[in-house]
């Protein structure tokens, strides 16, 4: 067919014009495809393959399972399949290294002190490296205007919770509760001095915050994989499995139609969103794009050739 284009072809574009070069700088795109359902597993697996060759972080999300009208749960859905230790102790062994430790075969996904470990390395007390190290995330993270600041206060603390022993509890379990949803409860973090709770109008920020903290403790970027095969799924099926109603619809595409305005407040991050052909329809009163004209004119191709795809267009759709 001429307006579609094979699923490897596309990859090698993304990998050349975007992985590559302008998310690795920095940039931020939104790319929407339309995928047979049975490339979907093959599209999400070459993503992933390629984000671990890159050191991107890959993040799967699927309306199925994730309410993608709601910013909030969107958030979630990240936050769920992140690491945050792993992340603190990233930055961490960063900072030690800035500052000439040695850090040299200390892998950040170690369970032990990484304060004690990085101090034993150089032959140094751990308490007077840990004073040196906390210096430097307070100006680097607590003092980051690039990310929301209640965002940077729990980023701040799980750097800190990270000296823990086989003697002491952990003490970031409620910070980690707080950001993947699990208790939201503003008291439980209110000890952190953790004021503003993650919900419908603050998502946002923390999504923006998230993307920049994962990219600030040295990965390449984020790749996001969100699969709305789901929301135009009409009529209801159901099968016992998630149903968005044609108002959810609406909401789902202007939230979609906000990150592709925003793209310049998301730090390195390709967000892709796997779609069925349902989206492709036009008529006001479907559930496709066409039912949301904000989003469609944004994404829809102003110019078509009839024999060529545009690979590096917002839209695609793959074979």
């Amino acid at each position: 067919m001429p307006d579609t284009i094979p699923l490897q072809n596309w990859l090698r574009y993304l990998n050349q014009e975007y992985l590559t070069t302008f998310i690795q700088d920095g940039g931020t795109a939104v790319k929407f495809v339309v995928t047979p359902d049975a490339r979907r597993s093959d599209l999400a697996s070459a993503l992933q393959d390629r984000c671990m060759e890159l050191d991107y972080l890959f993040v799967k999300l699927d309306a199925i399972e994730t309410r993608v009208h709601m910013p909030q749960d969107i958030f979630f859905g990240l936050a769920r399949q992140i690491d945050w230790r792993l992340l603190a102790r990233r930055r961490i062994l960063e900072l030690a290294a800035a500052r000439g430790y040695q850090v040299e075969g200390i892998a950040p996904g170690l369970t032990a002190n990484i304060y004690q470990r990085i101090a034993h390395a150089n032959n140094l007390d751990a308490q007077p490296f840990r004073i040196g190290i906390e210096q430097g995330i307070q100006d680097t993270v607590f003092k980051s205007v690039e990310m929301a600041r209640d965002f940077r206060v729990g980023m701040f603390q799980l750097c800190l919770g990270e000296d823990v022993s086989d003697r002491t509890e952990y003490t970031g379990q409620p910070l980690l509760d707080w950001l993947t949803g699990a208790n939201t409860r503003i008291g439980n973090v209110r000890p952190f001095s953790i004021y503003t709770g993650i919900n419908r109008s603050t998502a946002r920020y923390f999504i923006e915050s998230a993307l920049h903290w994962v990219r600030d403790v040295g990965y390449a970027g984020t790749v996001i994989l969100l699969d709305n095969s789901r929301v135009t799924l009409s009529p209801n099926p159901r099968d016992r499995q998630r149903y968005y109603t044609r108002a959810m619809a609406m909401e789902h595409y202007e939230l979609l139609r906000e990150f592709v305005d925003s793209a310049d407040h998301l730090t390195a991050t390709l967000l892709v969103v796997s779609t069925g052909t349902e989206f492709l329809n036009e008529e006001r009163t479907s559930k496709g794009y066409g039912a949301y004209p904000a989003l469609q004119t944004r994404i829809m191709d102003d110019v078509r050739d009839r024999n060529l795809v545009n690979p590096v267009a917002s839209l695609v759709r793959l074979v």
